[in-house]
């Protein structure tokens, strides 16, 4: 009997063994993936870029898929689903992580992680620049009740319209998160926002306000840190350059980032430009680059160099020298682009000029101006110049080929630039006298007829009154025929 029973319960163990060690196998095949997440986002938090380790992330994705492939039946599953679509949202496989986040609402509605789920999917859209699919999913919580992420989701409409540009929506959303959510963690970004569009509106005193409320409800430095860089700007902006530089100046003392160095710096290079202390700009440009003298802050910061040599001390030789060497320094696209068009228009206006100071018998002087002006006018955006340059041509070469040209861009100009449509018409004007039976006389007559269409009818009648007070005494005694000249004739 005895032995019978003992049989029976060796018998249930090794039934009971395998069982056991599969709820183990399982489980720490998802404790394994979620231990390599977390590290993953320790790495994320302390990186300079910001970004977490993709061999971390793939290690994640790997052990959610066992869990998911050989466990779906386990209580893990849609623990493993929602890690996994965490995993594929911080490498940037959007779609795979949106099919992941899907894959847990469809089929397992009632699971606790169902509404983080529809939450990670908003972000996973904003993340996309699917602005407006975010905002779906995220309007989605809020309409649960006692959403747990209510708050979040509120936030994140907000910053959906700071990045889709819908300010006016924004600020609205923000209004009702503040009614909402007074005491929520997400209170300073949502109240710096706000402030960030008061500034860009060039509404400066309520910007100030709003990020005064911001900084007191700051528990976190780095919401502290940001927050401050905004209020000084705005001070900076509404004259109160010497706190403003205060501020930026002792954010910048902290900081051991260069993103965010080079952030602050330029920033206390525009005040010293609005103070129009180009020296002490310039000099604050040369200690960052110093202190960084490769990169593309580095870069940006001899473009920097470069706008105010051009711009604001017309110093193009040193300008040039600027912008060639952050083309050296492998700087943004941005950046490049701008640069490469900024260091080929001043050469080309400085080997006009050259050409013009030291013509030779060879030099045909009215195209060199032309040119010079149609560079300044296209390169530089400079018409105020570029006139000067199309009269050159039109007052001392009136007899060649370019002068109409020259005067047709004058007349442009005019319209359109300065919008003065008073000595565009004088111009239009000069343009069918001197150049009669050119295409440009012809434009020249369109651009009056759209200048002054009441003149122009005036004319036209005055004409066809004319030629049928010159008609017969028979077409005078019937007019009815003609109801249009009866009309004119009265």
């Amino acid at each position: 009997m005895i032995n019978r029973a003992m049989k029976y319960k060796v018998h249930i163990f090794i039934l009971i063994i395998p069982f056991v060690f599969s709820g183990c196998a399982y489980y720490n095949t998802f404790y394994n993936a979620k231990t390599a997440y977390n590290k993953a986002m320790k790495s994320k938090e302390n990186a300079p870029n910001k970004k977490a380790p993709v061999d971390l992330l793939d290690k994640v994705i790997e052990k959610c898929g066992k869990v998911m492939k050989y466990h779906s039946k386990s209580r893990w599953v849609d623990d493993a689903i929602t890690l996994m679509g965490k995993a594929y949202l911080e490498k940037g496989e959007y779609d795979k992580a949106l099919r992941k986040f899907e894959e847990l609402v469809i089929y397992y509605p009632e699971s606790p992680f169902a509404e983080e789920a529809l939450y990670l999917t908003g972000v996973t859209y904003l993340q996309r620049d699917d602005y407006s699919l975010a905002i779906g999913s995220f309007n989605q919580i809020l309409n649960m009740k006692k959403g747990v992420f209510a708050d979040d989701a509120c936030y994140m409409i907000v910053e959906s319209y700071y990045k889709k540009k819908d300010y006016d929506n924004l600020l609205d959303h923000a209004r009702n998160f503040l009614t909402n959510f007074p005491g929520s963690a997400y209170l300073p970004k949502t109240l710096l926002l706000m402030g960030n569009v008061y500034l860009q509106r060039e509404e400066y005193a309520e910007s100030a306000k709003i990020l005064k409320k911001a900084r007191a409800s700051a528990r976190k430095r780095e919401d502290k840190n940001s927050i401050d860089e905004k209020y000084a700007v705005v001070l900076i902006k509404m004259g109160n350059i010497e706190e403003g530089l205060s501020i930026l100046k002792d954010l910048s003392e902290r900081t051991i980032l260069q993103e965010r160095t080079a952030t602050l710096s330029f920033e206390i290079v525009n005040a010293y430009i609005q103070e129009i202390n180009f020296d002490r700009a310039l000099k604050e440009l040369d200690n960052f680059i110093s202190l960084y003298p490769s990169g593309r802050y580095a870069a940006e910061a001899f473009y920097r160099k470069g706008i105010i040599y051009e711009e604001n001390l017309g110093d193009a030789e040193n300008a040039i020298a600027a912008y060639d060497n952050a083309l050296k320094l492998n700087p943004a696209d941005e950046i490049r682009s701008k640069a490469t068009k900024k260091t080929t228009v001043l050469k080309e206006i400085a080997q006009y000029r050259k050409i013009i100071a030291n013509p030779d018998s060879s030099t045909d002087l009215s195209k060199i101006h032309f040119l010079l002006a149609e560079t300044y006018l296209f390169g530089k955006a400079n018409a105020d110049t570029a006139i000067i340059e199309y009269k050159t041509v039109l007052d001392n070469y009136s007899l060649g080929p370019l002068a109409p040209r020259a005067a047709m861009a004058l007349a442009w100009i005019h319209e359109y630039d300065k919008q003065d449509t008073s000595d565009a018409l004088e111009m239009y004007k000069l343009i069918i006298e001197n150049f009669p039976l050119t295409e440009y006389s012809r434009s020249a007559e369109e651009a009056l007829k759209r200048l002054m269409p009441d003149k122009q009818e005036e004319e036209d009648t005055e004409e066809e009154g004319g030629t049928e007070a010159e008609t017969s005494g028979e077409e005078k005694e019937a007019p009815e025929q003609n109801e249009t000249g009866k009309h004119k004739n009265e």
